[in-house]
């Protein structure tokens, strides 16, 4: 984590949030621009939603190709973290698999997928339902699917692991860090913003990018900006395998969930077993929340565990926790300029930001000096899709 030190009083740029997508932006607004940046963090450094997330690196995202290119030109940043910016990440290479059935939503969804990567040339595998069991032999009735898509070079990391190093990067590059203080408000002048105010005084600044994560929408709304988003709590279990268990299965298993399900498992560092819940419909305040799963979820959750895997009825309990999405309506990331000139926000992450926080930070880059980017179509991000929906885009048909 970098060195607390002195809130500046004046910086081009302030990023305000310390999470994958903060410190992200302000590495790459120092590498790539002359523009003084600081980062401020009311916390520590991935202390919020990046701390907590399961940092699962993967590509497929039915026919959204956006998506896709954007993981994986992030899972390449990641995967040469190192050389680009002088830190080292954790990183686990590990197969994403979408089972699906023939003429069913995620079914479809899945099969668009591997249309989609086969077509960007990201390795993708099609196996048919008598191929499954070799393929997956600690699934139980793994071949009563009619298929299952790979995701072949689908991996995880670690979110605090990633944070820090872009944030030590940025140090590096000659941006400010300041931990331990929150940003209150932006400050306006004739609909430009002028500064920040924050617990340890104001900086003067011309260009905010606020990476807030839940907290987000409550300083939006002190300049006028709406954001959509509802923060809910997510349950995370940590399980030891049985002892045998990978003597016989040496990955482990997959990442992967049910389809259409609303958990997901995948292996942990040291040999562990995550298993989480995804978009539950528990919204909670970010400030206050229980951080420690509920037992009826945590019986349900190894329940459905056991369901799956068997072997796995007898796993230990390892570690728990719980942690927050800040999700959009349509579940698609807001990147975008709003509100007062000089205003930006990054936020909304819908419990897969992670995957794309390298690409979420040459965005914003571009955003902020060009005003736009060759990267993606920045109309796709853009937070006035509401207003002519309060379902943006509309979901899709699985989304884990």
């Amino acid at each position: 984590m970098p060195d607390r030190v002195t809130l500046p009083n004046a910086s081009d740029v302030v990023v305000i949030g310390g999470g994958i997508m903060g410190a992200s932006t302000a590495f790459f607004l120092s590498a790539q621009t002359d523009l003084d940046v600081t980062l401020i963090e009311k916390d520590g450094i991935a202390t919020g939603s990046t701390g907590n997330s399961s940092a699962i690196l993967r590509h497929h995202y039915g026919d959204q190709a956006i998506y896709s290119k954007m993981a994986w030109w992030s899972h390449q940043f990641y995967r040469d973290f190192e050389e680009e910016t002088g830190e080292v990440i954790a990183h686990v290479d590990n197969p994403l698999v979408r089972f699906g059935q023939e003429q069913t939503e995620p079914g479809e969804y899945a099969e668009a997928g591997y249309d989609t990567l086969r077509s960007l040339d990201i390795p993708t595998t099609r196996f048919e339902s008598d191929e499954l069991s070799d393929q997956y032999p600690m699934i139980e009735d793994v071949e009563s699917f009619d298929f299952g898509i790979s995701d072949d070079t689908a991996g995880f990391s670690d979110g605090a692991d990633a944070a820090n190093g872009f944030a030590r990067a940025a140090q590096q590059n000659g941006a400010t860090v300041v931990t331990g203080v929150g940003a209150e408000t932006l400050i306006v002048e004739e609909d430009s913003v002028v500064g920040v105010k924050t617990e340890a005084g104001n900086v003067d600044c011309e260009t905010v990018v606020v990476a807030a994560g839940p907290w987000t929408p409550r300083l939006a709304e002190k300049v006028g900006v709406d954001i959509p988003i509802t923060t809910t709590r997510e349950q995370v279990l940590i399980l030891e395998p049985p002892e045998g268990y990978k003597d016989e299965y040496p990955s482990l298993l997959p990442t992967t969930a049910q389809p259409g399900g609303d958990w997901y498992i995948r292996p942990d560092f040291g040999d562990g077993i995550l298993v989480a819940t995804h978009h539950t419909d528990e919204e909670v305040n970010p400030d206050r929340y229980d951080n420690n799963p509920d037992e009826e979820m945590i019986l349900e959750l190894t329940e459905h565990l056991s369901g799956m895997i068997p072997t796995l009825g007898d796993a230990g309990l390892r570690g728990q926790y719980c942690g927050v999405y800040s999700s959009t309506p349509d579940h698609d990331f807001i990147l975008d300029q709003a509100g007062p000139e000089g205003c930006y926000f990054a936020c909304g992450f819908s419990g897969h930001g992670f995957k794309h926080g390298p690409a979420v930070g040459r965005i914003m880059t571009d955003l902020v000096v060009e005003g736009t980017t060759d990267m993606v179509d920045a109309g796709f991000f853009s937070l006035d899709r509401f207003e002519e929906s309060d379902y943006g885009h509309g979901r899709t048909a699985d989304d884990i």
